[in-house]
């Protein structure tokens, strides 16, 4: 008996009516809901979960309740889904994607209404192809957040792609619209107050054609709505348009680029706050005040070229200003701390007051206003010079970053924080490292230093140096030296980061090698010595003295070459080409830095450039080191002076007086100095075999033994059999000097001129070398 009496139960409550509310009470028990078109078990009779999902979202919708979450998978959803009830603030209706991306809706009809509820959250879609309905509307509806929002007009739409109508206390964030023809891109009427719409972005054609006369990005006629970090590309009627009736609106933080109509315009609307908007290459009018308006303050904006016949994207009718007041709004328009700027410094049409078309000057003294205006398009104008004082001042910029202060611009702005910019974007600096490296090839190590690093908008606080073998630095000082394990080429990184974590890098190869030898090159053909130019990226033979400048370190390559180092520039010797001057480019070896040494007979050395199978040459203009020769003479023979043997002395023991050599040819040498100067020094030159020559700093010239019948005397520019010496070192740490000619040793007896006379070594052929 019981059992017909259940099953006629059962049938009553499929029959009767009580389906929908035992599934909503069964939907109730969950806390979301699962949607999922592409599941091969999806049902929308289903229980919407995990196993059994829904196959639209409107089916979700239609049994969702407050404080659960409709999560939609994948799929194509071409249905229009309206949300039939309300949540609470407390739990909220979510209906979100489930996927971490957006979910795609379409068709001609698609999207989303909300019409009379309140406490909804809708995240994640993708709108696209709607025609002749909005693909989000709001209508009569409180406390609702859209998030993540695309949409994507059809190409002949001819409704709104986002319309709000009597919507109250709502967010709209992350809204992405576009489309190639869009009549307007979102609106809010009269009856909608206390919405923000924020981080979003609207898109069109930017050229006039594109999209109708009238149409507008965003449009606002109610009472306290909030449009902030928002840009508008396109929209040949307008970026921005508060509309007539509308109260208490305020713009800030928007970045309006080009496109057909104004950049923001306020037509007979009070209370509206323009703080801090960045507007550039509109046709018309970047900012426009008129009509009835009342109590429009303009402050901290920066607008650039607006209103510009010259704008590829214009018609050629516009000729708009960056700023304009119309009519009766000028008795309380504020204007003030705004950058502007219109195709040249000193233009007159900047402003438009009093039906007239103004410069910066001319506005201020016309209409009182503009006192801290500024003409210019330049970063740095906008830069620490807002009013942070000034009505609806963002803390923040369009991209949500605080205000930073740039250590590199004077604070010129006023209020709380007086280094706030001026426009949407606070601007900041990044650092810029630079790295030059210095090499110590006698140790085998580098030093980088980046002390040259240009700090961005705040100070540089930390140096990390990479040396490219394995060991990293990290210091607060911009300097660091590293000894190398093995000779070799290495990257060096340096990444520099300011007080507020932002990073540059920057790198230096540099070739740490094995040093043989330092010296310096005397040209044969002019007697002075090869040095860097004095830019420091060429060579020239035109150098007197061995000196800081001019000195070489030999560095083995491998393979028999050698690489030249120069120690003044800290730099490699490089060919790049024939008859190319050589350079001093890199602190590390490339191709061109590889070199043969060649002795030559004479006891000169020529440098062989692998690269170029050409030697060295002084024969390029004014001694300039080149390399274009493939035989060697006399441009092509250097004297080789090792830098230990450069600017010696000879202090004759018989008088204990410097052997001096002069300056001019008739005056042999004679040890009578007391004292070292120029005229007491010279360079050791050596012409191998044991074999010296001695040039005489005083004039440049070799000394001479004069065939042994004469005192030495400085007058040769080539060292000859005459011109050559022995050193001999004796046991008394003393040294003598033998002629080649005649195997004779130089004698100071006194003060006499010094003459190779001797047979044996006594007092007077004994000398001190310094």
């Amino acid at each position: 008996m019981r059992r017909p009496t259940l099953a006629g139960l059962t049938a009553l409550a499929v029959t009767g009516g009580t389906l929908l509310s035992t599934t909503a009470a069964q939907a109730a028990d969950v806390t979301t809901l699962y949607v999922a078109q592409t599941s091969i078990s999806c049902s929308d009779s289903g229980p919407g979960n995990t196993l059994v999902p829904f196959c639209t979202i409107g089916a979700a919708a239609a049994v969702v309740q407050a404080g659960q979450t409709v999560a939609v998978g994948s799929g194509v959803y071409r249905e229009r889904v309206t949300v039939p009830r309300s949540g609470t603030p407390d739990q909220p209706i979510t209906i979100r994607s489930n996927l971490g991306t957006r979910i795609p809706m379409g068709g001609g009809t698609a999207g989303f209404v909300v019409d009379g509820q309140h406490d909804i959250v809708i995240q994640g879609f993708s709108v696209g192809g709607s025609v002749d309905v909005p693909a989000l509307e709001l209508r009569n509806a409180s406390a609702v957040t859209v998030d993540n929002f695309i949409v994507g007009m059809g190409s002949k739409a001819t409704a709104p792609a986002v319309r709000l109508s009597g919507v109250t206390g709502s967010t709209l964030q992350r809204l992405v619209v576009s489309g190639q023809a869009l009549t307007n891109g979102l609106t809010m009427d009269a009856t909608t107050s206390g919405v923000t719409v924020q981080r979003s972005t609207f898109q069109t054609n930017p050229y006039y054609e594109g999209t109708a006369a009238t149409s507008v990005a965003v449009r606002v006629a109610g009472t306290g709505n909030t449009v902030a970090r928002t840009r508008v590309d396109g929209f040949a009627g307008g970026a921005i348009s508060v509309e007539p009736g509308a109260s208490g609106t305020t713009l800030v933080n928007n970045l309006l680029t080009t496109g057909g109509g104004y950049g923001i315009r306020n037509d007979s609307a009070t209370g509206t706050t323009i703080t801090n908007n960045t507007v550039k290459q509109r046709c018309n009018d970047g900012i426009r005040v008129e009509g009835a308006s009342t109590g429009v303050d303009v402050w901290n904006n920066v607008l650039t070229d607006n209103g510009w016949l010259g704008l590829n994207n214009c018609n050629g009718k516009q000729d708009g200003v960056e700023i304009g007041v119309y009519g009766d709004t000028a008795r309380d328009t504020t204007v003030d701390y705004n950058d502007v700027f219109h195709t040249a410094l000193g233009s007159s049409k900047l402003y438009s007051f009093g039906g007239a078309r103004l410069g910066l000057t001319s506005f201020r003294t016309a209409s009182g206003q503009g006192a801290h205006d500024h003409e210019s398009s330049t970063v740095v104008s906008h830069t620490d010079s807002a009013n942070s004082a000034a009505k609806g001042y963002p803390s923040i910029d369009i991209g949500g970053v605080a205000r930073t202060d740039d250590m590199g611009v004077p604070n010129t702005g006023v209020g709380p924080v007086t280094y706030a910019d001026r426009g949407a974007v606070e601007n900041f600096r990044y650092p810029t490292a630079v790295v030059s490296a210095t090499l110590d090839l006698g140790t085998v190590s580098a030093t980088a230093d980046a002390s040259a690093s240009v700090p961005g908008t705040s100070a540089i606080t930390s140096y990390r140096f990479d040396f490219g073998d394995g060991t990293v630095v990290t210091q607060s000082t911009p300097v660091a030296t590293h000894k190398y394990a093995n000779p070799g080429t290495y990257t060096v990184m340096v990444d520099v980061t300011d007080s507020d974590g932002r990073t540059n890098a920057t790198n230096q190869m540099v070739s740490v090698l094995r040093r043989i030898g330092t010296i310096s090159l005397l040209a044969r053909s002019n007697l002075k010595y090869v040095a860097p130019t004095p830019a420091g990226e060429a060579l020239r033979a035109d150098h007197y003295g061995v000196d800081s400048v001019d000195k070489f370190d030999l560095a083995d390559v491998g393979s028999g070459g050698v690489a030249l180092y120069s120690r003044s520039a800290n730099r490699y010797v490089s060919t790049t080409g024939a008859g190319a001057l050589v350079t001093l480019v890199y602190p590390h070896i490339e191709s061109g830095g590889r070199f043969s040494v060649v002795p030559n007979t004479n006891g000169t050395i020529s440098l062989f450039s692998r690269s170029t199978n050409l030697y060295l040459s002084t024969s390029c203009k004014s001694g300039a080191v080149c390399a274009n020769n493939s035989s060697i003479g006399t441009f092509e023979q250097f004297h080789r002076v090792d830098v230990t043997n450069a600017n010696r002395t000879f202090k004759a023991r018989s008088n204990a007086r410097y052997v001096t050599a002069s300056n001019t040819a008739a005056t042999p040498l004679a040890a009578t100095a007391t004292g070292v100067g120029v005229a007491q020094k010279y360079d050791l030159v050596n012409l191998g075999n044991y074999q010296w020559a001695l040039f005489a700093r005083a004039n440049n010239r070799f000394v001479t033994a004069s065939l042994g019948t004469q005192p030495l005397i400085n007058t040769k520019t080539i060292p000859g059999t005459w011109e050559r010496f022995v050193i001999v070192h004796n046991s008394d740490g003393s040294v003598s000097l033998r002629s080649t000619g005649n195997n004779r040793y130089v004698t100071a007896d006194s003060t006499k001129p010094l003459i190779a006379n001797a047979g044996t070594i006594g007092p007077r052929q004994q000398y001190t070398l310094g």
